[in-house]
């Protein structure tokens, strides 16, 4: 499948035209590209489009937001049939304190439920100490904070701030969106230990996590 289809997509995005995306869906699946493989190699880099045009300022936050409602929509047009055997990994995730983005969110919260973690989605406007209370909670050692404004990206340093003052320096924290996707120096600004920029990107870096970071610790 061509890089031509993805951006297709992006554009009935970005056009609000849920029809015209869904039929881009069917076509590429017409042609051969098989259910369980939609939405690592056409939903996934459709995304990346528009999260690197809000990024770069080539579209502004209304038309992303807008945008953003269009993917979720059709969402379930791209998604696996059958969830993978459970990794007995636990992972706590949501968006910053004073953003409300949340389609990135749930596109990459659903693939790794997909994928077989266990996902505590604490959804939008997320607090630090929220963070640590189901951190604390679920015994997990992951946290993954989305923020797509500038204001709320750099505000991440409060979440490290609020585990390392609870002793939870173990905590392995990544964070994802436009600004951090724009500017890579950004995540090391605000102390976290990688950043995530979109679905696939965040099953290769769980899967990095498992492996090195946590070796036979499931939580």
């Amino acid at each position: 499948m061509s890089s031509e289809e993805a951006a297709r997509l992006y554009s009935a995005f970005v056009g609000q035209d849920p029809a015209s995306a869904i039929q881009v869906i069917e076509r590429v699946r017409s042609s051969g590209v098989a259910q369980d493989q939609l939405f690592d190699t056409l939903y996934v880099p459709a995304l990346s489009l528009l999260a690197g045009a809000w990024a770069s300022g080539e579209i502004d936050e209304i038309t992303f937001t807008q945008a953003s409602v269009v993917a979720e929509q059709i969402g379930s047009f791209v998604m696996p049939p059958v969830a993978r055997a459970d990794t007995g990994v636990t992972l706590v995730l949501g968006t910053m304190h004073r953003d409300r983005h949340s389609v990135m969110k749930d596109i990459v919260a659903s693939a790794l439920k997909e994928s077989g973690y266990r996902v505590n989605d604490l959804g939008v406007d997320v607090r630090p100490a929220d963070f640590l209370e189901r951190l604390e909670e679920t015994g997990s050692r992951i946290v993954l904070v989305f923020a797509e404004t500038m204001a709320t990206a750099r505000a991440v340093t409060r979440v490290r701030e609020m585990f390392a003052s609870a002793g939870r320096d173990d905590a392995v924290i990544l964070v994802a969106g436009g600004p951090f996707t724009a500017d890579t120096a950004l995540a090391r600004s605000v102390g976290v230990n990688g950043v995530i920029t979109g679905a696939e990107s965040a099953l290769r870096v769980l899967a990095r996590i498992r492996e090195d970071i946590l070796g036979g610790d499931a939580s």
